[in-house]
């Protein structure tokens, strides 16, 4: 709270922003006293926390409409975003990690890791510009920005922003789960399924990669909490109308009131996920559960 409240006053004064280069002294005066700028820090900071404790975030400086209205569509096409990015994330990373670990110092587990850092290596804005480039302007397959007029016509313009928000979440994941898997695999039970007689499809699918996963969920947890606000570089790429880009721009206009419920509303989310990320521990893994008698 302290750290936000010092970062967005000490980015300057946004009655200044507002108004044109010719505003007079009093103009300028005015609308600090309608957006609260005029009053002592120590009353700007008390007001502050208790908006943020109330989830009163205000009317925008800039756009002068309740900032969760704003904030709402935002929010909603950014989770679009997010969810075609998980998609097709557990679709590619949970495969290529499990076939990483099985074979490993073969060629499927080489051609896997040089992709995974690839994957972390490459910047995403460099990524889109790219795939910009080649598929929206010299192939023209693909729409180069925008979200599309919905439906299923706006299933184009979905892929080049998936596939560029999908890649840094890919080769982390997939490396992660192969490392897990790795040291799964050499686990006594996993020696004691096999002796068992089970097939190995069934030993590397339910036994080694469910115990492989509590580090995979530590990660998602990450990934969900700032999920909201990390596509930021992909939805200024491709000019898509979410969260991150307004969370950009509310910066540049020094849209105090927008960039509190912003942040606000990262770090809620972060908590809660890394609290359901918890209690989920108990159900992948029985011996994390605390053990009390009679439960």
């Amino acid at each position: 709270m302290v750290v936000l409240f010092i970062a967005t006053r000490a980015a300057g004064d946004p009655a200044v922003l507002i108004l044109p280069s010719d505003a007079t002294p009093e103009m300028i005066q005015s609308v600090r006293e309608r957006i609260g700028t005029d009053r002592s820090y120590i009353e700007q900071f008390w007001v502050f926390l208790r908006d943020m404790a109330t989830l009163n975030f205000g009317r925008s400086i800039v756009y002068r409409e309740p900032v969760l209205d704003l904030m709402g569509g935002r929010v909603a096409n950014s989770l679009k975003l997010q969810a075609a990015s998980l998609v097709l994330i557990l679709a590619t990373a949970f495969p290529l990690g499990v076939l990483a670990a099985y074979k490993r110092g073969k060629f499927p587990d080489h051609v896997v890791r040089l992709l995974a850092a690839v994957g972390q290596a490459a910047p995403s804005f460099w990524v889109g510009l790219l795939l910009m480039a080649l598929f929206s302007v010299k192939l023209g397959w693909l729409p180069a920005g925008g979200m599309g007029p919905g439906g299923l016509e706006s299933i184009p313009y979905f892929v080049l922003p998936t596939i560029t928000t999908s890649l840094l979440l890919f080769a982390s994941l997939t490396r992660l789960l192969r490392s897990s898997m790795l040291e799964t695999l050499d686990a006594e039970f996993v020696k004691l399924a096999r002796a068992k007689g089970l097939s190995e499809a069934k030993v590397v699918w339910v036994h080694v990669l469910r115990n492989a996963l509590l580090p995979i969920m530590t990660f998602m947890a990450i990934w969900i909490g700032t999920a909201v606000s990390g596509s930021v570089v992909v939805e200024v790429v491709f000019d898509w109308p979410g969260i991150g880009a307004m969370f950009v721009d509310s910066i540049g206009t020094r849209d105090f009131p927008m960039i509190q419920a912003i942040v606000g509303l990262v770090a809620v989310t972060v908590l809660l996920a890394n609290l359901i990320v918890d209690l989920l521990y108990g159900v992948v893994d029985p011996r994390v559960r605390i053990a009390t008698p009679g439960h």
